[in-house]
C-alpha cells in the first residue's frame, strides 16, 4: 500500500505543477502589454517658455495670430512652453509695462511683443530681464538688442516666429 500511496502522491504533485505552471503562462499572456495600445497623452516639455504679449485684441488681431501660430508650431517642433498675455485696460506703455513684466516673470526665455504699445513696454523693461531673448513684430524699439520681426505678412510672419522661436528654444 505504500508504493500506490507513493504514485499517488508523486501524480498529485505532478498535476498541482502542471496546473500552476499553465497558469503563470496564461497569466503572462493575458496581463503582457499589447503593442496596440494607446500612445502616452502626457507631453513633456522642455524647461523653455516662449512668451507673446499683444494689445487688447489679442490673438484675434493681426499679426500676433500669425505669431501665435509661428509659436505653436515652434511648441510641437521642439516641445517648449507658450503663452500670451494681452493688454487689458489703457493701451499705452505705462499700462502694458505690467503686463510685460508679469509675463516676464514667469521665468520666459523667449519674449515677444506685437503691437506698437507691447514693443514700448517691452523695449522699456527689457533690461530687467536680461538673460531672455527679446524679438519685436511689427515694430521697431529701436534696440540692437531686440530682434525685429517685420510683419509682412501672415505666412511670413509665421514662418519667420516659427523658425526664430525653435532656434533660441
Amino acid at each position: 500500500m505504500s508504493e500506490w500511496l507513493r504514485q499517488q502522491r508523486v501524480l498529485l504533485a505532478v498535476g498541482v505543477g502542471t496546473v500552476v505552471a499553465v497558469t503563470a503562462v496564461v497569466a503572462i499572456w493575458v496581463l503582457w502589454p499589447s503593442s496596440d495600445t494607446e500612445p502616452v497623452r502626457e507631453r513633456r516639455y522642455r524647461n523653455t517658455t516662449a512668451c507673446l504679449l499683444t494689445d487688447d485684441k489679442g490673438l484675434a488681431g493681426e499679426p500676433a495670430a500669425a505669431v501665435w501660430a509661428g509659436m505653436r508650431e515652434a511648441s510641437s517642433d521642439t516641445r517648449i512652453k507658450i503663452q500670451h498675455l494681452a493688454v487689458s485696460g489703457p493701451q499705452n506703455p505705462a499700462n502694458a509695462l505690467t503686463y510685460y513684466n508679469s509675463l516676464a516673470s514667469q521665468n520666459c526665455t523667449i519674449f515677444i511683443a506685437v503691437g506698437e504699445v507691447a514693443v514700448t513696454a517691452m523695449a522699456s523693461g527689457r533690461s530687467n530681464f536680461p538673460q531672455a531673448r527679446h524679438l519685436a513684430v511689427g515694430h521697431d524699439p529701436g534696440d540692437p538688442n531686440v530682434t525685429l520681426v517685420e510683419a509682412a505678412s501672415t505666412e511670413v510672419t509665421r514662418t519667420a516666429v516659427r523658425d526664430l522661436v525653435s532656434r533660441a528654444a
